[in-house]
């Protein structure tokens, strides 16, 4: 494999990381630098995890569904390296396994043989954090000629980028998954939730603060960030998320974050904005993702949205009866007892009755004391 060669492998993997490019490109070009026939790549975070089977060439599905399924556990190269501890060193397969014992692996004999053609191999195993693994292999059929020692070399060359590419695709995929957890959790939430980058443009956005931009009433998703419609407001809340996005970026002056009033054109109550920065980070300012990441949260309540407590958390929660749960969620939600009984279809003396009967049981003393603890125990739903 030549200079100009290594480089471009070298390249396709970080671009593969970053997902500018598809694992499989990766595979065909190594598979066809060393000549070979095929082409495995496969990672397990832990020992009882699941294999992820990255990338596999010239096999037909059903050999890598049955490999991942069946036969990772068994394979006799990636044992034996782990068995003598192989780790980041390039090898010939004959090095881990000789051709006789591949031969007579269930692998071979079960898989390999009915199916496709692997038996001369360069591989290697390495460490990936978290006490996971990888596992990496280019083949040739059993006529071709074997590998010599110079392709193990060659690869030895390109094993600190391999590494240090499924490094940091491992890192992404958590941040990925943690990513959709704590989305799904905003979601949940009643009120707005927006995180912004250093520069003021949208990053992330739960189902709250998307459904307020998306009435455009006081408050306005451009394609240079979140914007309030009145030009004094708008003043205030641009000086507060650079006030917070300096602080993130490691000045101590920046502000530990600010609270607004938005108007709103409907003549509807004002959004209350807290604007904060999202920890202090002195390199921040310094990174090549800076401009993407979150650096600014921005927490917004519309006071016209009336929470809404389920009632059977408050049952399990306060042992209240069903009816007495459905009473205090709509006292909550700002409902007079009036109102209550008349939604409810029963008295007024039956409300209040049930009322009593709640506050006894939750020990407070005033109708005001009982949504208080309601709201502060819990945290309302959309």
């Amino acid at each position: 494999m030549g200079v100009d060669r290594e480089t471009e492998a070298i390249g396709l993997l970080y671009d593969a990381t970053l997902g500018h490019v598809a694992w499989s490109d990766v595979g065909r070009c190594l598979t066809s630098f060393f000549d070979g026939a095929t082409f495995t790549l496969t990672t397990q975070g832990a020992s009882d995890s699941p294999v992820d089977i990255v990338d596999m060439q010239g096999m037909i599905p059903k050999v890598v569904e049955l490999y991942g399924a069946h036969y990772y556990d068994l394979d006799p190269w990636r044992l034996a390296a782990i068995e003598r501890r192989v780790f980041d060193r390039a090898v010939l397969g004959t090095d881990l396994v000789s051709n006789l014992d591949w031969q007579n692996s269930r692998v071979y004999s079960e898989l390999i043989l009915p199916h496709t053609d692997v038996f001369h191999g360069v591989m290697a195993s390495g460490t990936l954090p978290g006490g996971g693994v990888y596992a990496f292999g280019i083949h040739r059929g059993r006529r071709a000629t074997p590998f010599e020692r110079t392709a193990a070399e060659m690869l030895q060359r390109l094993l600190p980028h391999i590494g240090r590419a499924l490094q940091v695709r491992a890192r992404l995929g958590a941040l990925h998954r943690a990513d959709i957890a704590a989305s799904a959790a905003l979601d949940h939430l009643p009120f707005g939730v927006v995180q912004l980058s250093s520069a003021g443009r949208l990053v992330t956005a739960n189902r709250a603060a998307l459904a307020m931009l998306g009435e455009g009433d006081g408050l306005l998703l451009t394609a240079a960030g979140v914007h309030a419609a009145f030009a004094g407001d708008d003043v205030r809340l641009q000086l507060a998320i650079l006030q917070a996005a300096r602080t993130t970026a490691g000045d101590v002056g920046g502000g530990a974050g600010d609270y607004l009033r938005i108007l709103r054109p409907s003549g509807r109550r004002a959004y209350t904005v807290v604007a904060t920065p999202l920890g202090q980070d002195r390199g921040f300012a310094r990174s090549a993702l800076a401009s993407q990441q979150a650096a600014v949260m921005l927490i917004v309540t519309d006071p016209e949205a009336a929470p809404r407590i389920e009632p059977r958390v408050l049952s399990t929660l306060f042992g209240l009866t069903p009816a007495e749960a459905r009473l205090v969620s709509l006292l909550a939600a700002g409902l007079p007892l009036p109102a209550i009984a008349k939604r409810l279809g029963v008295s007024f003396e039956t409300v209040r009755t049930q009322l009593a009967t709640a506050r006894a049981k939750t020990d407070t003393a005033s109708q005001v004391d009982l949504v208080r603890l309601v709201l502060t125990a819990l945290v309302p739903v959309r």
